[in-house]
């Protein structure tokens, strides 16, 4: 096997050097986002799969055995950033992360929008998918977009023009979630 380049850069992350994981980053930063490029670009943002990223690689540091490697750390690295990305596809695929994505919808021929819940209850999940279906009461599709950028589903610039349309259409929104709420 060739010499690890980074053997002495883990060995010093593994000790508890700060400076370590920044070269480490340096170095391994283009790796993250080909696996991005490669397996997941179009399920999960390029920022929180970096940030997914920085954590396997600081659980590969902790478990990277120094002593006698088997792999490069690189190698090792790149393995374990391929083996999450699949996780996070098989993760999306189940049955019952499709069964909530079609659950939660604002209307059927726009985009879902992703809310979090921490319960898979269905009973829940149509309870979220009526109180969301009330906002679809103003038939205006510059409401449904205005509240769409409100709950950060779709992002678009407001001009002046629009801007006092936007504030009128936040208002009725907070008094459609108060009486929801009430």
């Amino acid at each position: 096997m060739t010499k690890d380049r980074l053997l002495a850069t883990v060995i010093a992350a593994q000790k508890g050097h700060d400076c370590a994981y920044n070269v480490l980053i340096k170095h391994l930063r283009p790796a993250i986002f080909s696996v991005h490029k490669r397996k997941i670009s179009g399920h999960i943002k390029k920022d929180d799969w970096y940030s997914e990223g920085l954590e396997i690689l600081m659980r590969c540091v902790k478990k990277y055995e120094v002593s006698c490697p088997r792999a490069k750390f690189s190698t090792y690295f790149i393995t374990a950033l391929s083996n999450r990305a699949i996780d996070l596809l098989r993760h999306h695929n189940t049955e019952k992360a499709q069964f909530c994505q079609q659950m939660i919808w604002v209307d059927d021929d726009e985009k879902p929008i992703d809310i979090a819940t921490n319960t898979y209850n269905p009973e829940v999940i149509v309870g979220l998918r009526e109180s969301i279906s009330q906002l679809s009461l103003a038939k205006s599709t510059s409401f449904k977009r205005a509240v769409l950028q409100m709950i950060g589903a779709l992002k678009y610039d407001i001009d002046k023009h629009d801007k006092r349309c936007f504030e009128q259409m936040q208002y009725r929104l907070k008094k459609m979630i108060e009486a929801g709420v009430k």
